[in-house]
């Protein structure tokens, strides 16, 4: 199947299953058990259809005519529908597992993803360790045949509701701080474990704290060897990669959207906001960041799938997307705040544009903050100084 009939397929697809609530971003925990059983039911749906999954090994479910073009196109479809998107902490983990899981792990765990049975959450950051996560400090002591996990983690996202877990625990503290952590799969039912949902500005509860005391884990629980866990995690990472496409998509709605609440904002003698002339070389301002992002973007992406991608394209990519989504989300804003009436019908445009905003900067630290990646062009790209 070419790239334009999958794009159809996935489409067609799209509208035939997704559950009906949107996707708004900072809003993705289910709101009550009906709602998390639908969610379940559509990433399953997702694997059934080959639409994830796809690239898997053939044994595990994966499709012999998957491309990796699909990945791209599937997720720039699911933006454009404001469909629910698959976790990108369950792509992860898949990755991770079938790369250095056993054969018992993934048939384990792949099977319960695929079914929609396991969500997965990263217990990787910590309260004192921040982006520089090789300085982590919860600690596996070995135990017989197993290990004694004691720490805490925070900024887990969807932990409240997840099945499992993927953790980075210290387990020699006595070698390189990267040579000394390992992977571990956990259930998250396990005693000893306390999830601590923390609720955020925009009334949602995304992101949780994890105190994890005495929790006994078995050795079929590594992932990977012991001690090798810094390569399990940012092996991984690489599975992320199909989402920066996306984010070119999510830019480009975002600032249709930012021209339509133009369009509907009116001031006090009635005109309409995007018929004044500042407004309009600001949005035409705003059109140029959003195409250099995209171009950005685009670019990656295509130097991902010919394997020619540069160790910083990726740190770019993400700058570029996440600031200027910022950007947006300010002018939207701005536009909202000189405004003096709405047309009918906005009610729900300037919803998003509010919770959209709330939810702006997360995307700035997650997944590296916007200062680590300047620092990272700085040095690896432009070859600058520390200091």
């Amino acid at each position: 199947m070419d790239d334009e009939q999958y794009r159809t397929d996935v489409r067609r697809f799209i509208v035939e299953h997704a559950p009906s609530r949107p996707f708004v971003d900072g809003l993705r925990v289910p709101s009550d058990a009906g709602e998390e059983r639908a969610i379940r039911g559509w990433l399953a749906a997702l694997y059934a259809s080959g639409h994830l999954g796809g690239g898997w090994p053939i044994e595990w479910g994966g499709d012999p005519a998957h491309r990796a073009t699909h990945d791209l196109i599937l997720m720039e479809e699911l933006f454009r529908a404001r469909a629910y998107r698959p976790l990108d902490q369950v792509i992860f983990a898949a990755q991770a597992i079938l790369q250095f899981g056993t054969e018992a792990q993934k048939a384990e765990y792949l099977l319960g993803i695929r079914g929609g049975r396991h969500i997965w959450c990263q217990l990787f950051s910590e309260p004192d360790a921040g982006s520089d996560l090789a300085s982590l400090r919860t600690r596996a002591v070995p135990d017989g045949d197993g290990w004694v996990v004691t720490g805490q983690k925070v900024w887990s996202t969807d932990a409240q509701w997840a099945d499992m877990g993927l953790l980075l625990a210290r387990t020699d503290p006595n070698v390189d701080r990267h040579a000394g952590l390992t992977a571990f799969v956990v259930p998250m039912s396990k005693s000893g474990i306390d999830v601590r949902p923390i609720r955020e500005m925009t009334g949602s509860e995304e992101f949780c704290e994890v105190f994890l005391d005495d929790v006994r884990l078995g050795s079929e629980h590594v992932l990977g060897e012991v001690n090798g866990g810094w390569r399990v995690i940012t092996t991984g990472l690489a599975s992320e990669r199909a989402f920066v496409g996306a984010n070119a998509v999510q830019l480009a709605m975002m600032f249709a959207d930012l021209v339509a609440l133009a369009g509907a904002c009116r001031l006090p003698d009635g005109s309409v906001l995007i018929e004044h002339e500042d407004v309009r070389l600001r949005l035409a301002d705003l059109f140029t960041e959003v195409e250099g992002a995209r171009l950005v973007v685009v670019d990656t992406v295509e130097r991902i799938l010919r394997d020619e991608e540069h160790a910083t394209d990726g740190a770019v990519a993400k700058l570029v997307s996440t600031e200027t989504y910022v950007q947006l989300c300010e002018a939207a804003l701005e536009l909202l705040g000189n405004t003096a009436g709405l047309d009918e019908g906005a009610d729900e445009l300037v919803e998003r544009w509010y919770a959209a905003f709330l939810w702006s900067r997360a995307p700035t630290i997650s997944g590296g903050a916007s200062e680590i990646l300047r620092g990272i062009v700085g040095r690896q790209l432009l070859g600058l100084p520390r200091s």
